[in-house]
């Protein structure tokens, strides 16, 4: 079969890589706010015995930037943004994050240290360290917060304790530079184990709601996908219903495995035509479905025209003939119809099956609701390929 287009592989996990790890960085929001919060508490519990004088507005700037952080949080967890746009904006939410949340700690561990008092070094040197192994899940899910993180909040304490001419303190400084490397190995580790696992739940995920031979949405996908809309209270929506025409004589005379090669570029024209946003679904066997959002009639029957040229251009060889693959289309549009997405996908269905009626290769567009299914085929709606006028004659070599 040859067609004017190029194939293009069934879509993978991948193209919700960026979405789905923007979610998994949700999860561990409350971990920031938490780690800057409950460090300063702690710190200055503590560190009561040798906090300077200037303590409260030290207190303040860190429960300030733990309010911050919990704001920004939550704000970043209402975005709409699509799913490319969230990926980068969440992890740019982290660099910032990390970045502002080392300087005050490395500014902390400056400000604060106690030069009197070795037990008091060890402890704020222990406090940074726990403040630090916090912050691992956003260094495995964004690796560059590692050192956004550690260069301003963890090496002044490091360089700090590693001058200092007491033994306790220098040991205690090469642990904080063996810590930065003992976390890079351990976020590197946590990274490959959180994407190895979000990736094969997003496997099955896809799964259960695209086709297995052509990698769109199901029929279980679409239904819920219409149901959004309508509980939504979409303005307006349209369906379009897509029905190869004699597909089983495909099957019969070419095989099995050039029907599904048909179904899988079907699937790849589905995908290149309707619009961005839009649901393209098999709803099984050759039939297909469109679910496209704020449209009506005409711009549905724009690209669905679309649709029946680029299937068009697909050839058929068996023989010495050359046979054109056609298909018909109904369509409905819930702004002419007022019926909900299981009525308006049987009025396109009807549609479609007066398309057929009327000849095949066509679109017809549904004017009224149907009172009964419209699934009552005929043997003459099953005519044999070679009786169409598209067939063309093989050109010889």
């Amino acid at each position: 079969m040859n067609g004017t287009h190029d194939h293009i592989g069934l879509p993978g996990v991948d193209t919700w890589q960026g979405a789905h790890r923007a979610q998994d960085l949700l999860k561990f929001a409350p971990l920031m706010p938490l780690g800057t919060a409950g460090g300063c508490l702690v710190a200055a519990l503590c560190l009561w015995p040798v906090l300077p004088r200037e303590w409260a507005l030290w207190l303040a700037t860190g429960l300030m930037l733990a309010l911050a952080q919990w704001q920004t949080a939550r704000s970043i967890a209402r975005s709409v943004d699509p799913a490319p746009r969230a990926a980068r904006l969440r992890s740019r939410w982290v660099l910032a994050n990390a970045l502002a949340a080392g300087v005050f700690w490395g500014a902390t561990s400056i400000g604060l240290f106690p030069s009197g008092s070795v037990e008091h070094q060890l402890l704020l040197a222990f406090i940074l360290t726990a403040v630090t192994v916090l912050w691992l899940p956003f260094f495995a899910l964004v690796r560059k917060s590692l050192l956004v993180f550690t260069v301003p909040g963890v090496l002044p304490m490091a360089f700090a304790l590693l001058t200092s001419p007491n033994p306790p303190q220098t040991t205690m400084g090469s642990l904080l530079l063996l810590l930065i490397g003992a976390l890079a190995l351990v976020a590197q580790i946590g990274s490959r184990v959180l994407f190895a696992e979000s990736a094969a739940r997003r496997a099955l995920q896809h799964e259960a709601t695209h086709d297995g031979l052509v990698g769109l949405a199901n029929r279980a996908e679409f239904h819920r996908r219409a149901h959004t809309l309508e509980v939504m209270q979409a303005h307006s929506y349209a369906m379009i219903f897509m029905d190869l025409d004699h597909f089983k004589e495909v099957n019969d005379s070419a095989g099995h495995a050039v029907g599904d090669d048909l179904l899988r570029n079907i699937g790849t024209v589905l995908r290149q035509v309707v619009r961005k946003g839009d649901t393209a679904a098999r709803l099984g066997g050759d039939e297909f479905a469109v679910l496209m959002e704020g449209c009506g009639a005409s711009e549905a029957a724009e690209v669905a025209a679309t649709i029946l040229a680029r299937i068009r251009s697909f050839q058929l060889k068996g023989g010495e003939r050359c046979r054109r693959i056609t298909a018909s289309i109904g369509i409905a549009c819930s702004a002419d119809l007022c019926a909900s997405p299981a009525r308006l996908l049987e009025a396109a269905d009807h549609a479609c099956y007066r398309a057929k009626r009327g000849g095949r290769n066509r679109i017809e567009i549904a004017t009224g609701l149907v009172d009964r299914s419209p699934r009552h085929r005929n043997r003459a709606d099953f005519a044999l390929i070679s009786d169409l006028p598209g067939d063309l004659p093989v050109p010889s070599a």
